[in-house]
């Protein structure tokens, strides 16, 4: 698909220019002739179908940061009177991801074309999920965008802030691993080699510790692919593996039960689940569409089956409190804060509290782990090359006692 500037005079005589996808050049004229415009002239510009598709890798390029940002200025321009089609046009332009600028561009075009808005994101899934979109057709249909735009674009920063708070502590430990295995590499490699041979040519028997250290060093010379084969081969088998239902199946389970671990994977989907149906709810959409919507929203099948198994009881006519207190993985302080939004008829404002809830927690809780983590990974590395410098030493001070 190729992009073409155009310049043409509508029916008022004004000057317009913009910007159309089509495969050819006769089919920018006739959209524009259908429209009333009188053309001055048609130019390609070229090729920005790679930046358009929703199928590439490039569209990763925009972040949530960036989709936030882009939500909150379509509100406000929205809210200051402008017209969608006029907000989208000035946003393409002054968007500096041009990535992000291609999307824009092609919604202007599709919007011009007589699509809705929600529409025309639904053809960007990587760049607008099932549920953004779902908020904006239900925002179209009740007369809200503007308003449900602000909301959607707080969230967004939300969630972009609770990203880069979790990121930001995964990165010390990541550094010690990286250190860790660098300064072991450096002494199974460089080091310790230059010893063995030393010892060996000494011809004098070798305390266990120094046996042990020889026998791992040669084993991870001589066999280093083996070493590099079994994780990526472990990685692998569980890829494969997971593509057979009932194993997935397992293993999700098995990753919100494992301890530590399985707590903090827990919250995270409930502060997903509880966001995402909020979302909704607040944005209009009715709560069976909302809970089919959230439920393609999460990637453990253990979790997306309670869901399933919440909105099939919901089409029994039993309230949310009531499904969710039959399920396994929905804790119990959910339960009761759902119970006090359907009583009060607050359930999107109390669901989003829980979503903030367990954003805190699991922020909490990370942080918590990484600190614990630091240290640990330094007393390891400290007993490696504790064991080491043991390993070196006791030969030659036994050498050193037999001379003296």
């Amino acid at each position: 698909m190729l992009n073409y500037i155009y310049k043409a005079k509508n029916t008022d005589g004004a000057l317009l220019t913009g910007q159309m996808l089509a495969d050819r050049r006769q089919s920018v004229i006739t959209a524009l002739k259908q429209k009333g415009y009188y053309l001055l002239s048609v130019e390609h510009q070229g090729k920005i179908s790679a930046l358009l598709n929703s199928n590439t890798p490039l569209t990763s390029h925009i972040s949530v940061k960036q989709k936030a940002v882009f939500t909150h200025q379509l509100a406000t321009l929205l809210r200051a009177g402008m017209k969608l089609t006029t907000a989208l046009k000035t946003l393409s332009k002054q968007t500096e991801n041009k990535h992000l600028s291609a999307v824009i561009t092609q919604l202007y075009n599709d919007i011009e074309q007589s699509s809705s808005l929600s529409e025309a994101m639904s053809r960007h899934p990587r760049v607008f999920s099932k549920v953004y979109t779902a908020i904006v057709e239900a925002a179209e249909k009740s007369g809200a965008l503007a308003e449900t735009l602000s909301v959607l674009s707080s969230q967004l920063k939300s969630q972009a802030s609770v990203n880069a708070r979790i990121k930001s502590a995964l990165i010390y430990p990541v550094f010690l691993l990286v250190v860790s295995a660098l300064v072991v590499g450096v002494l199974m490699t460089f080091v310790i080699p230059k010893f063995i041979e030393l010892f060996i040519n000494a011809n004098q028997a070798l305390p266990m510790p120094t046996k042990i250290l020889i026998g791992v060093t040669n084993s991870l010379r001589n066999f280093w692919w083996i070493v590099l084969m079994l994780p990526a081969g472990a990685v692998c088998f569980i890829m494969a593996a997971l593509k057979n239902v009932n194993f997935k199946m397992a293993f999700d389970s098995a990753l919100l039960k494992v301890p530590l671990f399985g707590t903090l994977n827990r919250k995270l989907h409930l502060a997903r689940f509880a966001r995402t149906l909020g979302s909704l709810l607040n944005g209009g959409v009715r709560i069976l569409s909302a809970v089919d919507t959230t439920k393609g929203t999460t990637t453990n099948s253990a979790f997306a089956k309670e869901i399933d198994n919440i909105e099939q009881d919901i089409t029994k006519g039993i309230t949310l409190t009531e499904t969710m207190s039959k399920q396994q993985y929905f804790t119990e302080i959910t339960v009761n804060m759902v119970a006090v939004g359907e009583n009060t008829g607050t359930l999107p404002e109390m669901l989003l509290e829980i979503a903030e809830m367990y954003d805190q927690e699991s922020e909490s809780a990370i942080s918590s782990m990484t600190t614990l983590i630091g240290p640990l990974m330094i007393l390891i590395l400290g007993l490696i090359i504790g064991f080491v410098v043991l390993a070196i030493l006791m030969p030659i001070f036994e050498t050193s006692a037999m001379v003296g």
